[in-house]
């Protein structure tokens, strides 16, 4: 069984504190409006562990980006993150208007995620792995 985790709380900020420091990587002149911020049952954990664990997550959209700077963006914020630790989950933002990079800190395992649509919206992600809400895995009785 998974051990102890951070706490629920802790993961919701680091989900905060990742969304604001890619969005520092972006142009001044862009403005983040909050989404989405949700903590959810973590349903479908990938190491296969136990229930009782949750997820935090955060969408921000961007505002104020011209959409013919978005291939250098993503290009930038791929090579940032990577300098960050984190590794490509999917990269899918070239020759698009629907552009999507998935990233995972390989260190604490939160992903991070840039999005654009058809309709030039930008959006940035970010989820934490699956933790305790406590921090602690319930005690058997």
């Amino acid at each position: 069984m998974p051990g102890n985790t951070i706490t629920q709380k802790q993961a919701e900020q680091q989900v905060q504190a990742n969304i604001h420091a890619g969005a520092a990587e972006l142009p001044a002149t862009a403005k983040l409006e909050q989404q989405l911020t949700d903590t959810g049952p973590c349903d479908d954990p990938t190491d296969n562990g136990p229930q009782g664990r949750v997820t935090a997550s955060s969408t921000y959209q961007v505002h104020n980006l011209d959409s013919e700077q978005y291939p250098n963006l993503f290009g930038h914020l791929r090579d940032w993150w990577i300098q960050q630790n984190f590794r490509v989950l999917d990269d899918s933002h070239q020759n698009s208007t629907v552009r999507y990079l998935w990233v995972e800190n390989n260190q604490d395992g939160f992903r991070m995620a840039m999005q654009s649509n058809d309709g030039g919206g930008l959006f940035l992600t970010s989820s934490s792995p699956c933790v305790w809400p406590n921090g602690t895995p319930p005690t058997s009785s």
